[in-house]
């Protein structure tokens, strides 16, 4: 066998946004590797090993968003939960690459559906704040890695993960990034 270390140092040479957008790389790839895994080996395929993936690719988007932001503005700070909300991390990003060739779907997004505009103001009001206090009681980035909350109890909600599905999703992700990174 021969070894290879692999140095962090040569990462360091590089500005800080693509350092972010390498570990980000690395993410997606770790994520679409165990993904195909899960996809051709049925023992081992779980909802445990499918929430990894899904916590890999979480935090791949999580460090190209903030690659990209912090190439059009290097003093960015990413500070408290904002910095691991993606809806946020996405609408900063969208906001900077107002473009058409920087648009995409993002996995994970949560966006309200426009049958909500037909609802009653006080309904649409009350669904809302449901939603916000799921999504405090029950936050993504924490979901996909403990199989329950700080306090010990399982997560509210019905989950689910299918590899071959989200495969495609990784794979897509995997074309917008060298596309995104290829304009940068």
């Amino acid at each position: 066998m021969t070894w290879q270390m692999l140095y962090f140092s040569e990462l360091q040479q590089l500005p800080v946004h693509k350092q972010m957008l390498a570990f980000s790389g690395a993410y997606l790839d770790s994520a679409e590797v165990l993904c195909n895994s899960l996809c051709s080996d049925k023992e081992r395929a779980n909802y445990a090993h499918g929430s990894v993936v899904m916590s890999l690719a979480f935090h791949s988007l999580e460090l190209f968003f903030k690659g990209c932001i912090l190439r059009s503005f290097p003093a960015e700070q990413f500070s408290g939960k904002a910095g691991h909300d993606l809806d946020a991390l996405s609408k900063r990003f969208f906001k900077l690459y107002p473009k058409k060739e920087f648009q995409f779907e993002v996995p994970f997004r949560h966006e309200t559906p426009e049958i909500v505009g037909e609802m009653a103001s006080n309904e649409l009001a009350q669904l809302l704040a449901y939603i916000e206090e799921h999504k405090r009681k029950a936050p993504e980035d924490q979901r996909h890695r403990y199989p329950t909350s700080v306090s010990g109890k399982t997560w509210d909600g019905a989950f689910g993960f299918e590899p071959n599905s989200f495969l495609v999703t990784l794979r897509e992700l995997q074309q917008v990034y060298a596309h995104i990174q290829s304009l940068l």
